[in-house]
């Protein structure tokens, strides 16, 4: 099931540059975000959860990767959820590069943008069948009970979100910091993937016995766990 769900090929490819946007709005308990689930007739991700996004086109504008990026990211929520953004309103918040052991890699900027409570969502029907708005702790728990299938960058986003709560300095420390770059080292363990982030201690030899700092996210029948020491462990 972890497998299905990646993709996983012998042969390295290629990374497409692609863009993805974290659209948060304001709720009764914080913040709530916006997730799209895939059609299940797609050959790629099929049935799961996301959040807005897709290839970079020949199309989308900008000088250079970053700013092109954000018209991509852009294009493809309106096009995904028929809501309209301006690119200028998309901020930076990480950066993946799907690991080489994966079939269909990609180089994808995750951006966010606040939406007013009353936006309004509208899917496509074809490619995109279903949208949520999520309390990121809420849909991390989904998932985890194995209603809510995603990717791990899915996963590590809602758990940095998490992490941060929400109040008016929220948005400010958002901006803030400098946006994490991601480039899994992905080790297979029985019937588990262990997804390495760098800072974890395994992450530059594999060695899955090694004990320290763990930043790593593992996957089990297609439900994967974020695991990240804090800072001094």
């Amino acid at each position: 099931m972890t497998e299905s769900v990646l993709e996983l090929s012998d042969q390295e490819t290629d990374a497409r540059p692609a863009a993805t946007v974290i659209l948060i709005r304001p709720s009764g308990e914080g913040v709530e975000v916006l997730l799209l689930k895939r059609s299940e007739a797609l050959k790629h991700m099929p049935g799961l959860w996301v959040f807005p996004g897709g290839k970079v086109e020949a199309g989308d504008s900008g000088e250079g990767d970053f700013e092109r990026a954000r018209s991509a990211a852009a294009r493809e929520c309106n096009e995904e959820a028929g809501v309209a953004l301006r690119s200028d309103m998309l901020a930076p918040f990480s950066h993946w590069l799907t690991p080489v052991v994966v079939k269909r890699r990609f180089a994808t900027w995750f951006f966010w943008t606040q939406v007013p409570l009353d936006t309004a969502v509208q899917v496509d029907g074809s490619e995109i069948t279903a949208h949520q708005w999520w309390q990121p702790s809420q849909a991390i728990a989904a998932h985890h009970a194995g209603d809510l299938p995603m990717t791990p960058p899915t996963l590590v986003s809602l758990h940095e979100l998490d992490a941060l709560g929400w109040s008016s300095c929220a948005a400010k420390d958002l901006e803030a910091r400098t946006p994490p770059r991601f480039f899994p080292n992905v080790i297979r363990d029985d019937s588990r993937m262990v997804f390495l982030y760098e800072g974890d201690v395994s992450y530059a030899t594999g060695d899955l016995s090694r004990e320290g700092k763990r930043h790593r996210t593992v996957g089990d029948r297609g439900v994967f766990q974020y695991q990240r020491s804090l800072a001094g462990h």
